[in-house]
């Protein structure tokens, strides 16, 4: 991948490159030298985001880029670079949107290179989103409070050090915040005061900060219930929790009848009300009669087939649904299929479903980009029988253990299938599937 980013950089029509997003990339690092391919003496850069990208860059040539970028606005750099360099780039730009790269304090940094980032994030009077702060010491915290009153987009989700305390601190001063994406241990307490400071916000993401915490750490539906009675224009939802209760899931659907995607994960598997131990079909049920708009769904918790009915009858937009660990038969599956019909992607792992609701579906998979099922009930029969009737989408089997040849030598029809991606294409088949992909 570094390779072809270089290529693209050398193309002949570089000099117009105004943006390189490497974010949902899988890149390869061959070297620290790609930066310096961009075009000279000046670029007409706007935005460049190499924060994924693992291993140190050419901080020389990237100093040189940014000074002949005049154009510059969005810049998220990745840990790599430090501290010094991160002081010199703000000196020269005017960044609205800005990944810091790591804030660790270096052996050549020193309280000097804190001092300068410092100095220099009091002049940034342009910036509305802040990101990155990979192994940030705790004293850098307060260098950041200069900038909180304009920003409308915060990420802490690389940002292990802010605890509820430090966290607060920030988050009191973000009056006018949309965005804000944590990691869970900031608790339920410092959900309550993002509900009391950020009421403009219309989007959060509370992600596991450690999967080998303990199951008493973390957020609960409290803090969900805090965030939906003061932030109404709470439009987008993604949340980890150790718990979830209907009761809740009803307040939630009720204060913010705005939501347009609503995704929860309920950290255990199954897990039912925390208070009535019942499943959580209600407060499911709730979200999707209340918020008329919602385009995207995650399910997560204790389900039966009666959620599924729920959101067949009332999810009229829904575009997107992914479902693990839920649902009873294959009645559940079918309720999606014959409601939901703006349906385009649907995702399910881990549910009982079978070839009887796979191929009960077959009316409505022209219209849908993809279905992905892992660990259900489908068979290899099932699957060749949907691609014998449906030629013209592409129907994959996966089977990671080994390749679908060996498999198919001495396999029935009975064979369940580990993993099935259907999905529509002008182009028909892909031509580079591994053998551990084959296409019915």
């Amino acid at each position: 991948m570094a390779l072809t980013v270089r290529h693209v950089l050398i193309s002949t029509h570089h000099r117009f490159l105004r943006e390189l997003d490497l974010q949902e990339s899988r890149v390869e690092f061959r070297g620290r030298h790609w930066i310096s391919c961009f075009p000279k003496p000046s670029t007409s850069l706007e935005s460049l985001n190499f924060a994924c990208l693992n291993g140190v860059v050419n901080i020389h040539a990237l100093e040189r880029l940014v000074a002949r970028s005049p154009n510059l606005k969005s810049l998220r750099l990745n840990r790599a670079v430090p501290l010094a360099v991160l002081a010199k780039i703000l000196s020269c730009t005017r960044l609205v949107d800005l990944g810091t790269g790591s804030f660790a304090l270096g052996n050549n940094d020193g309280a000097g290179a804190l001092l300068r980032v410092y100095n220099a994030l009091q002049q940034c009077n342009t910036l509305k989103s802040l990101s990155g702060f990979w192994d940030s010491p705790r004293l850098i915290i307060p260098a950041i409070h200069s900038v909180c009153k304009n920003l409308t987009c915060l990420n802490l989700s690389s940002a292990p050090m802010f605890r509820t305390a430090d966290f607060i601190g920030v988050i009191r001063l973000c009056q006018n915040l949309r965005h804000l994406w944590v990691l869970d241990h900031i608790g339920d307490v410092g959900l309550n005061f993002v509900a009391s400071s950020c009421l403009e916000l219309q989007e959060l993401r509370v992600f596991r900060a450690n999967a080998d915490a303990l199951a008493s750490t973390g957020v609960t539906e409290q803090g969900l219930v805090a965030i939906s009675i003061g932030c109404r224009k709470l439009n987008a939802v993604f949340y980890f929790c150790r718990q979830m209760t209907n009761s809740a899931l009803i307040t939630i659907a009720k204060n913010c009848p705005r939501f347009m995607s609503f995704r929860l994960c309920v950290l255990q598997p199954r897990s039912a009300d925390a208070m009535t131990g019942q499943p959580l079909d209600e407060g499911f049920g709730a979200i999707v009669r209340s918020c008329k708009g919602l385009r995207r769904l995650s399910v997560s918790g204790l389900l039966t087939d009666s959620v599924f009915l729920y959101i067949g009858m009332y999810a009229e937009r829904l575009e997107m649904l992914s479902i693990a660990f839920a649902g009873d038969t294959d009645n559940g599956m079918i309720y999606v299929l014959n409601g939901c019909k703006n349906l385009k992607k649907l995702e399910i792992r881990s549910c009982p479903f079978g070839d009887t609701a796979l191929l009960a579906g077959m009316h409505r998979y022209e219209a849908l980009r993809s279905l992905w099922m892992s660990s259900c009930n489908i068979t290899l029969g099932g699957c060749r029988s949907l691609a014998a009737h449906m030629p013209s989408i592409n129907v994959e089997v996966i089977n990671e253990a080994g390749t679908i040849e060996e498999a198919d030598g001495d396999a029935s029809d009975a064979k369940k299938v580990e993993k099935l991606y259907l999905y529509r294409s002008v182009s028909g088949p892909r031509g580079d599937a591994p053998g551990f992909v084959k296409t019915l």
